[in-house]
Order: structure tokens, then C-alpha cells, then sequence
């Protein structure tokens, strides 16, 4: 505690005890006006038994009348007292801060001028002896001052005494070429070193962001003879000053050291790659990215589940920022490193963001547990994308959407499932786009459009599976609230419904022509069939089961059926074919209507 706050503390507590004073003062006077009052009524009463006299009515109302002379003086003394106390705060504020920053703006002139003077006349040796000699002055003055000025009075004065001797050391290296790159990195490494040491000795944040805003501008200023042909020195510099002032920001909780650390970390990266870069560098500088990435993810994670308690949403946003930075960069250098698997790296980045979701989670650490899921999900995602073909990317979103919804649906985790419907969508997009690229493979079903399209209805069978259940047993759930399940659930039979013809007319089409019999009637004809029997064992499944969902389905199909028999086979079908079709069709009708005429009752409740 500083001599400013003992003595705004010593006023406050010398202003109640005047309060408490003048309470007791007036307790004391309304006390005795009372008991006067009570006293002059009983004096006046007589024995006799007539009735007493009329009294006037002024007497009544004693107490208030004779305490309203009293009540106007506390006011009076309070307003008093308080615009003593904000001119004697006005003058504290006058007599300490202002003047203080007078006299250092004075003093600071003085000195600008003194060097100014002195600088014509002093040898280079001299004037580097002056800088060490002036910023050594000042952290001693701060020292000295420690126990009779501000924090921030005594900080900046050691920043200032800091930053001199950075500045003196770049300009005995830089400038005078009196020092060697070996004194003076030992110089600038000696002066990083003293700030976080004051740093620490202070518990100042201040001093732990001027060290280390000194120790990241050294490379810039200080470059050996070899730094553009090897970059290990440079790399291994930074690796042990970001351990180095990482431990100290996360044992002292200093967030804006860390975020410091990260920016001044990414600007020397990004100025190292603009001017030396070279493409025999790529391992090594992709292994020191990792590095850096992996020791402020420590910082920014570690502690939270070592102390077992939630991440800090600071630390939450400052992982998420290096993360973005990290993958995209990571990605392009291993690309370039790894041609023959570009997602390798998205991939086992993904695996290790969804081991550490499930990590926090069980510590009970929601956000973390979200944030890192979602950066496994997108690595996941992209090393899928540029690592497998179209087909094999609908096959994977597919079944990987199947099981984000089967989870987030059994545990009612909201971000998981609203994952899971992104995906249902993203799946669709890309099986759309593989069904418009050519089929490559001469194999019915087990070609790149059957393959994806199976897949879809598998993932999205699973889907409506888990969504019937889930209603069933809970009509309304905190999950409807990210996205209503029976609207995703008439989404996905209507993408199973779309997916089933779409399969079963191209697969059948292209297996005769694969027999050279392309555009045949029989083919046509044999869709048809395929699709009656769809439809009614969806129906069959439908009304055996309760589910309404695969009833309309089945229904569905069997309409669209009966459309595509009148507009479309019926033009070039000839004989014996339209028998076939039209009777197969007219008997699987008249089953339906037999199958609702006798369980048309069951399950009318039932919505999916």
C-alpha cells in the first residue's frame, strides 16, 4: 500500500468518526426534546373528575415541531465537510501527481538538453559509458523510491533505465561498432534477464512486458553473420525466450505478457519469412512452429486443469487466435513438405484437439471441451477434404455425421449436434457434387456413385434411427432449440427417400449399359419394379414398426412411381413390358390399400 492510499484512507476514517460524532450529538438533543416534551402534558393534569379542558391543538404535534431546527444542521455540516474533502483532494492531487509529472517532463528536458550538449563532446566510448551510466541511475532511483512513491512512478523509471540500456547496447553494436555480436547478445540477453528479474521483485507486469518487448526486439537489431543461411540460432533464441517468459506470465497471470509474447513472436516469424526464407528451411521451420504453437498452448491450457478449475475465456480467445494463426501456415509448409498426404498434419492435429475435448470435458471445463472440439472437427474436415477423393469425402461426412448426432442425441450436448446438422448439410453438397462427376469405375454399385450414395443412406439411416428414438422418449429436448429434431428428421427421410431412387435408377441403368444394352426398355421397366418393391417394403417396415416417417416414405415412392409408369414409361414401353409394370404396380396398390384398411388405426399418435 502506497502513502497516497494511507492517507485517502486516514481522511475517510476521520470524516466517519466527525460523522459518528455529530450522530450522537443529535441523538443526545432529540433524546432530551422528547422527554421535555412528555413531561410538560403530565404536569398540567388535575385530579377533578370533570372532563379536562379543550386543549389546543399546537401541543399535539411537539416532537415535530421542535425537531425541525435540528434537522437542518447535519446537512449543513455534511455539505461542508464534503467540500473540504474535495478541495483537499484537489490539493493532494495539485501537490503530488501533477507536480511529479511537471518534474519529470522538466527533468527529462534538462537531460535532453545536457545530451544534446554533451554528445558533441564525448567520444563514442564515453557516450556509450553515459547510456549504461544513465540507465543504471534510473533503476537505481527506482529502487530508492520504492517505499516512498507510486507503483507506476517506480516502474516507469525502471522501464525507462531498461530501455536505455537496450538502446545503449544497439548503439555500441549497431552504430559505434564497439561491441562484438557475442557482448553484445550477453549484454541484451543480461538486460532481459535484469527486467524479468525486477519484474518478479516487483510483481510488475509493467517491467515484465518492457523485458520482454526488449528481449524480442534483439533479433531485429542483432543479426549474426549467419542468420540468413541458418535460422537455427534465430529459432532457438525465440524457443528459449518464449519459454522462458511464458513460465514467468502464467505463474504470475499476466495476460498481456502473454498476449505480447504471441504478437511479437508472430511479426519476427512473418519479417523472417519476407526476407530469408528458403525452401530448404521447411522442416525446420515447421518443427519450430510446432514448438512455439505447443509451448503457448501449454500456457494458455495447463494451468486451468492443474488447478482443476474452468480456462479463463482470456486464455480461451488467445489459444483460439494462435491456433488459427498456427494451422494455416503449419498446413501450407507440410503440403509442401509431405506431397504425397497434404492432410496429414490437419488430420493428427484434429485427433489431438478431440482427445483434449474429451480431457476437459471430464474436468468439467465446457468451453475448453467446445473449443477444442470445434478445431478438431474443422481439422478433421479439411484433412478430408484435401487428403480422399470426392467419393471417399461423402463416405467419411457421411458416417462421421451419423455419429456426431447419435452422440450429441444420447448425452445432449448442443454443439455437437449443431455440428452434426452443419455436416448433414456439407454432406449433401458433396454428394451432389460426386453424383455430377462422371463414373469412372465399370462396377455396379461399388463405383464412386453408388459408393457415396450407399454411404449417404447408411449415415443418414443411422441419423433418422437415433432422431425416432430420441423424440420418442423425450418429446421436447434443449436440443430442439439449436434445431427442431422433427424438422431435421423430415429432412433426412426426404434425403434417404431422394437418395434410394436416385440409386436404384442409375445403378440399374448403368449395369445394362455396362452389358452394351443402354437405353434398353427393360432396364426402364426393371426401375420401376425396383421401386415398387422400395416403397412397399418402407410401407410394410412402416406399419409394422409404428413409425410413421417410413409409412410416408414408402408412400412417397410408390406415388412417384405411378407418375413415372404414366409419363414416362408409358411413351415407349411396348408390349409385353406395360403389362408387367402396370400390373406389378395395380398389385403392390392394392396391398397397400389392404395393409391400412386393417392397421390404418395402429400408432395414430406416432410422429417419427
Amino acid at each position: 500500500m502506497n502513502d497516497e492510499m494511507r492517507q485517502e484512507l486516514q481522511q475517510i476514517k476521520q470524516q466517519l468518526e466527525q460523522l459518528t460524532q455529530r450522530l450522537q450529538r443529535l441523538e443526545r438533543r432529540i433524546e432530551a426534546k422528547t422527554q421535555a416534551a412528555s413531561a410538560q402534558p403530565a404536569s398540567l393534569k388535575t385530579p377533578s373528575v370533570a372532563p379536562p379542558p379543550a386543549t389546543p391543538a399546537q401541543p399535539i404535534p411537539t416532537p415535530r415541531r421542535e425537531a425541525r431546527p435540528v434537522l437542518p444542521t447535519p446537512s449543513v455540516e455534511i455539505t461542508e465537510s464534503a467540500t473540504s474533502n474535495a478541495v483537499g483532494a484537489l490539493e493532494h492531487v495539485l501537490g503530488s501527481k501533477v507536480a511529479l509529472y511537471t518534474g519529470i517532463v522538466l527533468l527529462f528536458i534538462a537531460t535532453a538538453f545536457f545530451l544534446g550538449w554533451a554528445w558533441t563532446r564525448l567520444t563514442p566510448e564515453g557516450r556509450l559509458a553515459m547510456g549504461y551510466l544513465g540507465g543504471f541511475a534510473l533503476i537505481g532511483l527506482g529502487v530508492a523510491a520504492r517505499h516512498r512513491s507510486d507503483e507506476w512512478f517506480i516502474d516507469g523509471l525502471m522501464g525507462a533505465g531498461l530501455a536505455t540500456l537496450y538502446l545503449s547496447t544497439w548503439a555500441g553494436w549497431g552504430r559505434y561498432a564497439l561491441l562484438g555480436f557475442a557482448e553484445a547478445f550477453g549484454v541484451a540477453a543480461l538486460t532481459t534477464g535484469v527486467g524479468v528479474g525486477l519484474a518478479l521483485w516487483r510483481n510488475s507486469e509493467t517491467l515484465a512486458i518492457v523485458a520482454t518487448l526488449g528481449g524480442f526486439s534483439a533479433p531485429v537489431w542483432l543479426r549474426g553473420d549467419g542468420s540468413s543461411n541458418s535460422p537455427l540460432n534465430f529459432f532457438g533464441y525465440l524457443t528459449v525466450l518464449n519459454a522462458g517468459m511464458l513460465a514467468v506470465a502464467t505463474a504470475r497471470e499476466w495476460r498481456v505478457q502473454q498476449a505480447t509474447c504471441l504478437v511479437a513472436t508472430v511479426v519476427l516469424l512473418v519479417g523472417w519469412a519476407l526476407e530469408s526464407y528458403k525452401p530448404e528451411f521447411n522442416r525446420m521451420t515447421l518443427s519450430f512452429l510446432t514448438v512455439y504453437y505447443v509451448l503457448f498452448s501449454i500456457a494458455y491450457l495447463l494451468p486451468a486443469s492443474i488447478r482443476r478449475e474452468p480456462t479463463g475465456e482470456i486464455d480461451l480467445a488467445q489459444f483460439t487466435i494462435a491456433s488459427l494463426i498456427y494451422l494455416p501456415y503449419a498446413y501450407l509448409l507440410a503440403r509442401e513438405l509431405w506431397q504425397a498426404s497434404p492432410g496429414a498434419l490437419l488430420a493428427v492435429a484434429g485427433v489431438i484437439y478431440l482427445v483434449l475435448s474429451v480431457l476437459k470435458y471430464r474436468l468439467q471445463d465446457a468451453y475448453a471441451a467446445a473449443t477444442l472440439l470445434t478445431l478438431g472437427v474443422v481439422c478433421l474436415l479439411g484433412a478430408i477434404a484435401v487428403e480422399l477423393q470426392r467419393a471417399v469425402q461423402a463416405v467419411v461426412y457421411s458416417l462421421l455425421t451419423a455419429g456426431l448426432l447419435v452422440v450429441s442425441l444420447r448425452y445432449q450436448l448442443r454443439l455437437v449436434y449443431g455440428y452434426g446438422v452443419v455436416l448433414a448439410l456439407i454432406t449433401a453438397v458433396v454428394v451432389f457434387v460426386t453424383l455430377l462427376e462422371p463414373i469412372r469405375t465399370a462396377l455396379v454399385l461399388l463405383n464412386e456413385h453408388g459408393v457415396a450414395l450407399l454411404a449417404w443412406l447408411v449415415g443418414m439411416g443411422v441419423s433418422l434411427w437415433a432422431l425416432h428414438r430420441s423424440i420418442r422418449v423425450e418429446p421436447t429436448m434443449p436440443l430442439d432449440g439449436v434445431f427442431p429434431r422433427e424438422v431435421l428428421g423430415a429432412t433426412t427421410a426426404l434425403g434417404i427417400l431422394v437418395g434410394l431412387l436416385w440409386l436404384s435408377a442409375e445403378q440399374t441403368l448403368y449395369a445394362f449399359e455396362l452389358a452394351g444394352q443402354r437405353g434398353a426398355p427393360q432396364a426402364h421397366m426393371l426401375v420401376s419394379l425396383e421401386w415398387t418393391v422400395i416403397g412397399a417394403g418402407l410401407l410394410l417396415g412402416g406399419v409394422r414398426q409404428a413409425i410413421r416417417a417410413l409409412r410416408l416414405m414408402g408412400l412417397s415412392i410408390l406415388g412417384f412411381t405411378v407418375f413415372k409408369l404414366f409419363l414416362y414409361d408409358l411413351s415407349f414401353l411396348q408390349m409385353p413390358y406395360r403389362v408387367f409394370s402396370f400390373a406389378g404396380l395395380g398389385l403392390t396398390l392394392i396391398g397397400v390399400a389392404w395393409l391400412y384398411s386393417r392397421f390404418g388405426r395402429a400408432d395414430q399418435t406416432s410422429t417419427l
